[in-house]
């Protein structure tokens, strides 16, 4: 029998397949050294660390569906390093921003969630979005953001003491949010919490989620508070696996 031709994941088309990003390239860049490499850190005892030159890649998307998802990851790159600027207003430990793209903010999240759930690495392995997948696909297909809390998304800056911890990539996990399954990616600074559920969120929940009228609120999460990162960084510490930095 003839092996089933490979089809993009996004657009489900016969064509020519790109080695994609599962979280974009730019979110790594706060771990690059002086050689452009990243410490890839084992939590199997039996592996040694590794050395990295690009962020996780894997055989998912045609050229033309990894240009599309690119004009959200641009969008969201210039928004991290003020090259889309938007008015901010600060209160206590959270931030507010204003005069977003919804629609690119809310596809961006959407993105990096269905690729990690159609993604068969390792690192994914928690994020199983079983009927939520398709309709993902759908929606990152036909440029549909949904409403605020389709899938919505908590965004968190991760904070040690008064510094912006950046240097920190974990592979993501689910957990329960006000009873909901979710799932908590960390990398770039920020931690992502999205609601998967079939349920919609309460609304103490929602109104931390983008907006449609280009509103976001971004709290500053310590990280000693977040305690599954306490847990698993101590478990590297245990392994000794933090301690054969080069």
């Amino acid at each position: 029998m003839r092996p089933s031709p490979i089809k993009c994941a996004l657009c489900s088309k016969e064509l020519p397949l790109v080695a994609s990003h599962i979280v974009p390239e730019f979110l790594y860049k706060t771990l690059y050294d002086d050689k452009h490499r990243f410490h890839q850190i084992s939590t199997d005892p039996t592996k040694q660390n590794k050395y990295k030159q690009k962020g996780l890649r894997e055989t998912l998307l045609c050229e033309p569906c990894e240009q599309r998802l690119s004009v959200t990851e641009s969008y969201m790159s210039k928004l991290m390093n003020g090259g889309a600027p938007v008015p901010i207003k600060h209160a206590a430990n959270k931030i507010h921003l204003v005069g977003l793209d919804y629609t690119k903010l809310k596809l961006f999240q959407l993105s990096i969630l269905w690729r990690a759930g159609v993604s068969k690495l390792p690192p994914f392995s928690q994020v199983n979005l079983g009927p939520h997948e398709e309709k993902l696909r759908v929606m990152l297909q036909n440029g549909d953001p949904g409403r605020a809390e389709d899938y919505g998304c908590i965004m968190c800056i991760l904070m040690d003491g008064k510094k912006l911890l950046t240097d920190l990539v974990v592979p993501p996990t689910w957990a329960r949010l006000a009873g909901l399954k979710a799932y908590r990616f960390v990398f770039g600074g920020l931690v992502f919490v999205f609601v998967v559920s079939k349920q919609s969120p309460p609304l103490f929940v929602v109104e931390n989620f983008a907006q449609p009228d280009g509103t976001v609120t971004l709290k500053l999460q310590e990280f000693s508070e977040m305690q599954y990162l306490v847990d698993t960084v101590s478990q590297l510490h245990s392994l000794g696996k933090l301690a054969r930095r080069q």
